[in-house]
């Protein structure tokens, strides 16, 4: 065996006493070190595209933004969608009445609320943006804005030896917005469901479908406020 490889063998055999290669992988096998970045960089969006949208700056302040609502505030409540109880007779019109003066009765109840009121129609903006509404809050000087929709499906079952019957599942979603930031801190939903037979008063059917579709909305709305008004409690500390 010549000197020189003996030579060559000491040379690997030194080789192989040097520090191990990691076996931490990422998918794939690769090292891990292939996928370490530095400094902030992992805050960055990986979507360029996304940036004609907002800047990644403009998300990282927004994320950071905690919300503190004011010691006393004025909230604007949007009902989306076309509340057709109004209109339909006098008597769901009065009922429809009723529960819109519940849901402001529950945010009044809150010690950080000095006045709820239904946005007025001539405010509320024809294109329904996060932005127009923010404007319509402004220009009515509320600080708040709850915007809520209302999705029913009703029932009818029509009975030949007793009154129709009419049973109605409804769900409210509700999100409200701060005006001055457009942060939406809290966003609640409220599931309802109401049977009912058809009442003497009832012009038809459909009306008792309306009413009782009224009392499940009603009592979602209730809901609604009170968490609103308990939420609006503990964020303020």
């Amino acid at each position: 065996m010549t000197r020189g490889f003996l030579a060559l063998l000491g040379l690997l055999a030194l080789a192989g006493c040097g520090a191990p290669v990691s076996s931490s992988v990422y998918d794939g096998g690769a090292p891990s070190s292939l996928f370490e970045v530095g400094g902030d960089s992992e805050t960055l969006s990986l979507f360029a595209s996304d940036a004609a949208l907002l800047s990644d700056a403009d998300i990282d302040r927004i994320l950071a933004h905690r919300f503190t609502p004011r010691p006393l505030n004025r909230i604007a409540v949007v009902a989306l969608g076309h509340n057709y109880w109004f209109g339909w007779s006098d008597e769901l019109s009065r009922s429809g009445t009723e529960v819109q003066r519940g849901l402001v009765a529950a945010l009044r109840a809150s010690p950080k609320v000095y006045d709820a009121v239904y946005l007025p129609t001539l405010l509320i903006p024809e294109k329904g943006s996060i932005g127009a509404f923010r404007e319509a809050g402004a220009r009515f000087q509320a600080d708040l804005l709850l915007i809520y929709q209302t999705s029913c499906r009703t029932y009818a079952k029509f009975r030949f030896f007793a009154p129709d019957e009419a049973k109605s599942y409804c769900n409210v979603e509700a999100v409200l917005i701060d005006t001055r930031t457009g942060i939406a801190p809290f966003a609640v939903t409220a599931s309802r469901d109401f049977v009912t037979v058809k009442q003497q008063g009832d012009m038809d059917t459909d009306e008792t479908r309306r009413r009782v579709e009224l009392q499940a909305v009603g009592d979602a709305l209730a809901e609604i406020g009170a968490a609103t008004a308990a939420f609006l409690s503990k964020a303020g500390g």
